[in-house]
């Protein structure tokens, strides 16, 4: 709440009406004092004075029990029309005769003030002969006297406020109207922020002073106000520029350090992608020692151990005539015959078995050696974009993790018509297949689902870009965390890093696709599409 301020010509007019009644009111309650005490002595004394010369005049009458002559002196009071009434009383306290009204009895004596009442005794050379009582209408006489004094003074303080009023009015037109012009200025130069305003030269010579000085204030703040205002407007400027620097700086600095992270990760992935290499190299070359060995000992089995162990099987079933001579002439020949022969059946069944064990292993050691040809190809460092049949990159996705897609309800799917080619880096898109389907397989042995159903969809072709889904049973993804899904560092497995969908992401950017998510909620299963361009753009 604004607090309320008093104008001058208020507080003048106060100051004038206040100096009045502080001189007038001292001064006129002293004066009606003074003239109160005066008034009411004289007419005390006065009183009194009437009641001693009627008191000796009626003594003669009391003395002489003459009714006639005390009623007569009582009735020439009619004469003073300050008396009311009076009394004579005997000295038995009697009342001899009366004028107006008064008691039967004379009065207490602490009601004798000789003002308003006066009872004297009526004596005659020191013998007493009995009272006289005298009413006066002094009281009403004094108020009356009051009421006319009160009224004379306050007409002189009346005067006195009118004089003071004229008294503010003159000083009001003098000087105060001319400060309060100046502070009407004052006012709207503070709203309208005008320097150009000017302030009339008015009144007094103090005030045309004050006046000169607030135009001198008025036009040196004008001035200062024009310089502050173009320096403003240069600083904004140069704030302009400086700003813009410091953005243009940040966006550098932002890439630099995105620059840097993926030179880092680059990094990461050539070394480990040498020793990759050299692993699966070293690899290679003992696989393909295992191969020679595997193929020598499935020959070794397949043909000479199993046809030596043939020979053995037919001799001892037919044998030659000098043979079977010897073994009917032995007492055990018999016996040792048929035993030799259930053997030497017994060991062709095994070189049988493990015939077809060694073309087993020989198929396993032949597809090991397949999975790391496949794994030499894409341990290459350099980004190659060329392009290739999705087909052929979901098969070799599939068969790299094998173990992955075990025991799963697995569809590969494609939709349109051929060719269904994508224009990308081919180990890129196999690796962002082999982390969608290690997703798909782990989210759904976390969700338990009787049947672990796997869906790859690869297509429809929409315009200059082709599709890959990866679509899954499992536990599903919350809503709240799809937006973070391919942050780094963020996961929704116990056991994850947050690197793999991260860079997944980042991956399928850099070849000019994108990688996107869906899924209804939790137990609603999820599916990944991968988005490739199919034709080389010229950046690439």
């Amino acid at each position: 709440m604004k607090p309320r301020i008093n104008s001058i010509h208020r507080q003048v007019l106060l100051f004038a009406f206040f100096i009045c009644l502080a001189v007038l009111l001292p001064v006129g309650g002293a004066l009606l004092a003074n003239h109160i005490s005066q008034f009411r002595a004289k007419l005390s004394q006065s009183f009194q004075a009437t009641s001693q010369v009627i008191a000796t005049n009626a003594s003669a009458a009391l003395a002489f029990n003459d009714k006639p002559a005390a009623t007569e002196l009582l009735a020439s009071l009619i004469h003073d029309p300050s008396i009311s009434s009076a009394a004579l009383y005997d000295k038995d306290n009697v009342r001899f005769v009366s004028y107006g009204e008064t008691p039967l009895v004379p009065p207490d004596a602490r009601l004798n003030d000789g003002f308003s009442a006066d009872l004297v005794d009526v004596s005659y050379k020191g013998e007493p002969y009995g009272h006289l009582l005298l009413i006066s209408r002094y009281p009403a006489e004094l108020r009356q006297a009051i009421l006319v004094w009160v009224s004379v003074y306050a007409a002189g303080i009346l005067l006195a406020a009118m004089l003071a009023f004229f008294l503010a009015a003159r000083f009001h037109q003098a000087v105060a109207t001319p400060l309060q012009s100046l502070a009407e200025t004052a006012g709207d130069v503070t709203a309208s922020k005008n320097y150009d305003v000017r302030v009339s030269l008015e009144g007094p010579a103090e005030i045309r002073e004050l006046a000169l000085a607030f135009n001198a204030m008025l036009e040196e703040i004008g001035r200062r106000d024009a310089e502050l205002a173009e320096k403003s407007e240069t600083l904004a400027h140069q704030l302009t520029v400086v700003r813009k620097e410091v953005h243009d700086r940040e966006v550098a600095e932002q890439l630099l350090r995105e620059n840097n992270r993926e030179m880092m990760r680059l990094s990461r992935e050539a070394g480990m992608a040498e020793v990759a290499t050299g692993v699966l190299h070293n690899i290679g070359n003992a696989l393909n020692s295992i191969n020679v060995s595997t193929e020598l000992l499935f020959t070794h089995v397949r043909d000479q151990a199993r046809e030596t162990a043939t020979t053995l099987r037919d001799f001892l079933i037919a044998p030659p005539a000098n043979a079977a001579a010897v073994f009917a002439a032995h007492p055990v020949g018999a016996s040792v015959k048929n035993f030799a022969a259930s053997l030497a059946r017994l060991t062709v069944a095994q070189m049988d078995e493990a015939a077809g064990e060694l073309a087993a292993l020989r198929t396993g050691v032949d597809h090991l050696k397949d999975i790391v040809s496949r794994q030499q190809s894409l341990a290459k460092t350099a980004t190659v974009i060329e392009p290739f049949d999705l087909r052929d990159a979901v098969q070799d996705a599939l068969l790299l993790s094998k173990s992955d897609v075990q025991g799963v309800d697995l569809h590969v799917e494609a939709i349109g018509e051929d060719p269904l080619h994508a224009c990308a880096d081919r180990s890129s898109v196999v690796q962002i297949l082999i982390n969608l389907i290690s997703n798909a397989r782990a989210a759904m042995d976390e969700a338990q689902a009787p049947a672990k159903i796997l869906r790859i969809q690869i297509g429809p072709v929409a315009g200059e870009n082709i599709s890959v889904a990866v679509i899954d049973n499992g536990c599903g993804i919350a809503t709240h965390q799809l937006v973070s899904i391919f942050s780094y560092g963020f996961t929704t497995k116990k056991e994850g890093h947050g690197f793999g969908l991260h860079n997944a992401a980042n991956a399928a950017r850099i070849m000019g696709g994108s990688l996107h998510v869906h899924s209804g909620g939790p137990g609603q299963g999820a599916t990944f599409t991968l988005n490739l361009p199919r034709h080389a753009s010229s950046s690439s």
